[in-house]
């Protein structure tokens, strides 16, 4: 029995939800494309919520209702380079809806979208203005390896025959080497998903059955009977073949292809077979009976619970007989999600994310120090700040500014070097050496300190976040007032970067704002930055957005632009050509 909502509580908590963005954001609920973009302006607000990395806001994340493409949701992962493509349905929340069913031509449509989307110019000719802005660049993308998940959500019942129809796109993908995953979540499915519970049962393989030389295991009996073992790698490529996902039911990550850390398993059993098992974390799995035969496992209702990454990187490997895993099985009464042993089993062996370069520096001197500045020292525009240098770190609602650790390398060096760098090898301004961009991001006079004076952290942190919040407010009216100018939020780190020039420009000209009310008065900050932005608008529609319209730029799509130095380097020349006149 999974836990989290029933049927009934669920359909509830849909509705309930749905209906507060619509009364949150002037949509009628009864209006069926109202209501579906209420329900999509939800599901993207759970990504964002559920990923840090997600860079997309989710009101920006809506494609539009007409010439979407047949997608509803753009969301980007700059992180971990990851384009959630989302198609939703909202059919309601009666009973009646619920045993809808799911239209599979609908689904295959959906899945099979990616031919199209590589033609640069059918995107440009059948999609909106929002679409083409962030899809002209798709084919880019795949070049550039980034991972792509297809993800199909409906308040409808899904039929085997559709369900199948995602395995034959994923099987298509896969054969064809493109980084594409698709995924379907049904009522069902999308149920668990929200209460971030699965019964997993009818899922799991009744048994699985392996040979171990029985001078390698060890039998530990009390108080949870488990065998740890050097298992060969053939051995669990034979499982894999024969069961397949129904391995992995419960385990948290799935297999996410020849990438990351997966690169880093493959050369390790390729060039280093003798090292696999001490390098390599291994497998954890449980079952609900563990029976030992000399040398003979089998395992009932069998669930790698972790270490679906290693057993996916074998697909990639060479055969090799002496290619040898670490393999802990442990029984329990259950392999489903009840309270207990059990549960914390499946939890705690989930717990070792992904580690990140950023991760690596939360725990720099200046990250601490800046923490401790963030929290005493208190700016009328923000208030309280928050500063989230750790991943798991809370993030804080009433009256508090969040600002994320990743989010203010991007803001500082933006603002102080170039903007095209954060938005292209964001993983290189925590890079450390002689030639990393860390000691630029964070540093003073490219050097980093263990503190800073508050005069360099009034100057060189906060001004720059403050700039930031002004460029993105300041981008939202222009949106609102002409939604095809949406893409000028893309640019927010080139206004950044034209901010701290012009600033420095006019402390040049014996111009010297003042730092502390450009921090505590609104009004002053205003007066300062609205000759700025629009100077800076101006130039930016005149030489960018003109010329993605006007196919001057062989179709470049936006985020091209973004990246481009050659381009930064005409702006700068146009905006620079003469001080705008500064209201201080």
């Amino acid at each position: 029995m999974a836990q989290g909502y029933s049927v009934k509580e669920f359909q509830s908590y849909l509705k309930e939800q749905v209906e507060k963005i619509c009364s949150d954001e002037n949509l009628t609920y009864d209006n069926e494309k109202q209501r579906s973009r209420a329900f999509n302006l939800w599901i993207a607000r759970l990504y964002k919520e559920n990923n840090r990395y997600i860079d997309t806001d989710p009101e920006d994340a809506l494609l539009g209702e007409r010439s979407d493409l047949k997608i509803d949701l753009f969301l980007e992962d700059t992180n971990d380079n990851v384009i959630y493509l989302i198609q939703s349905e909202f059919t309601g929340t009666s009973k009646k809806s619920k045993s809808a069913n799911v239209e599979e031509a609908k689904v295959s449509e959906f899945f099979n979208n990616h031919d199209n989307l590589m033609d640069r110019a059918w995107v440009r000719k059948y999609g909106n203005k929002r679409a083409v802005s962030y899809l002209s660049d798709y084919k880019k993308l795949i070049e550039d390896d980034f991972r792509f998940k297809y993800i199909f959500i409906s308040t409808a019942s899904a039929s085997d025959r559709v369900k199948e129809a995602v395995q034959k796109a994923n099987r298509k993908y896969e054969k064809k080497n493109i980084n594409i995953e698709c995924m379907l979540y049904d009522f069902s499915d999308f149920k668990d998903l929200v209460s971030q519970a699965e019964s997993v049962e009818a899922k799991i393989p009744d048994f699985v059955e392996f040979y171990v030389p029985k001078d390698q295991m060890f039998i530990k009996e009390n108080p949870k009977l488990t065998v740890v073992t050097a298992l060969k790698a053939n051995a669990i490529e034979d499982l894999l073949r024969q069961h397949k996902d129904s391995l992995f039911a419960y385990n948290i990550r799935t297999y996410l292809g020849e990438k990351g850390i997966n690169k880093d398993i493959v050369a390790t059993a390729e060039e280093e077979p003798e090292n696999f098992f001490y390098y390599n974390n291994g497998i954890s799995a449980v079952c609900t009976d563990l029976d030992i035969k000399k040398n003979k496992i089998i395992a009932k209702k069998f669930q790698i619970i972790n270490g679906a990454q290693t057993v996916g990187a074998l697909k990639a490997i060479e055969d090799n007989p002496n290619l040898e895993i670490l393999m802990r099985i442990t029984e329990t009464q259950s392999v489903g999600t009840e309270k207990g042993i059990n549960e914390k089993i499946i939890r705690y062996n989930n717990t070792q994310n992904k580690i990140t370069l950023s991760d690596f520096r939360s725990n720099d001197k200046i990250q601490l120090d800046l923490l401790n500045k963030f929290k005493t020292l208190n700016f009328k525009i923000f208030g309280k700040i928050n500063y989230i240098r750790k991943r798991g770190d809370k993030m804080l609602r009433k009256g508090t500014y969040n600002l994320k650790l990743e989010d203010l390398a991007k803001i500082r060096y933006s603002y102080l070097c170039e903007p095209c760098t954060p938005i292209s090898k964001a993983k290189d301004l925590w890079k450390v050496g002689d030639n990393g961009l860390y000691k630029k991001s964070f540093g003073i006079s490219n050097v980093i300190e263990d503190i800073i004076s508050d005069n360099q952290f009034l100057n060189t942190f906060l001004t720059p976040v403050v700039f930031y919040e002004d460029i993105l407010e300041r981008c939202k009216k222009e949106a609102e007032k002409k939604d095809e100018n949406r893409f000028l939020k893309r640019f927010r780190y080139h206004f950044l970067y034209f901010y701290g020039l012009i600033k420095k420009e006019a402390e040049s000209q014996g111009i010297k704002p003042a730092s502390k009310k450009l921090v505590n008065d609104k009004e002053y900050l205003s007066n300062f930055t609205d000759p700025i932005f629009a100077r800076i608008v101006e130039r930016i529609v005149d030489l960018f957005y003109d010329e993605v319209e006007k196919d001057k730029y062989q179709n470049a799509p936006i985020r091209d632009l973004t990246m481009s130095s050659k381009h930064l380097q005409k702006l700068e020349n146009k905006i620079m050509s003469r001080l705008p006149k500064l209201n201080i």
